[in-house]
């Protein structure tokens, strides 16, 4: 079994892609296909997925490679490097909703190129999972959401989940025995919970009430964790929870 990274390319210009594929051979990867339209790319990728996907954005065809990356991010993992003869911000408010992986603007050198591919693998690694939450039907939550790893959609009860911990633009999801690393903001995550059941304790943790097994002025206990709380933040948990005094 071949260990090379499988890059594949997605170009309609034949004299670029055979350059590509020959400078990437040259640099140890394996181009695992080339296709020159996004039309039937999707099924094509979903039987065989490679490490990365070289995407251009402007193909021949019904289908942009914009069209393709949100068909990939619906269903699968793999990181994408957009290629486009364009620059500056008006491209970057095109693609930005998709989340690339990379970004590379025509014509590019051989260093360029590899270090694209390579830093778009790393920054995926650290982001392999990526939610799909769905959204709330008459003001009521859904009872688990679907969290992506290794290709599938997995499903998580949200009454299950212990605490969640904000990373920037990413989210930690600890569920018990197991945790996910999700590409959206805290924010964004919230929006898709009860909140009468998911509150802040601190800037950086959210918790389940549900889930406390017992808490003082500065440290909740949820399972094996503790989670610190703010200052500003404890008059708020303890008027969500029921509790009784000796």
């Amino acid at each position: 079994m071949s260990s090379k990274t499988k890059i594949l390319l997605v170009e309609d210009n034949q004299g670029l892609s055979d350059n590509v594929k020959e400078i990437l051979t040259i640099q140890g990867y394996e181009v695992s296909g080339i296709l020159d339209n996004a039309d039937d790319a999707f099924s094509k990728i979903e039987k065989n997925v490679p490490d990365a996907i070289l995407l251009d954005i402007q193909l021949k065809g019904s289908k942009t490679g914009i069209d393709l990356a949100e068909e990939l991010r619906n269903s699968l993992l793999v990181p994408i490097i957009f290629m486009t003869s364009s620059s500056g911000k008006d491209i970057v408010e095109k693609v930005s909703h998709v989340k690339p992986d990379g970004f590379i603007t025509k014509p590019f050198s051989t260093e360029n190129l590899v270090t694209s591919i390579e830093l778009a693998i790393q920054n995926f690694k650290h982001s392999k999972i990526e939610s799909s939450i769905p959204h709330n039907i008459e003001g009521k939550f859904p009872s688990d959401l679907f969290i992506r790893e290794s290709g599938w959609l997995k499903k998580i009860v949200i009454k299950n989940i212990l605490w969640i911990k904000a990373e920037g633009a990413y989210t930690k999801i600890v569920v018990k025995g197991k945790q996910f690393t999700l590409r959206n903001t805290a924010k964004e995550v919230m929006e898709k919970l009860p909140e009468e059941q998911f509150i802040r304790v601190h800037k950086s943790y959210i918790i389940n009430v549900r889930n406390i097994d017992a808490l003082s002025s500065t440290t909740i206990k949820i399972s094996d964790s503790e989670i610190p709380i703010g200052r500003n933040y404890y008059a708020k948990l303890i008027s969500s929870i029921n509790r009784f005094s000796n």
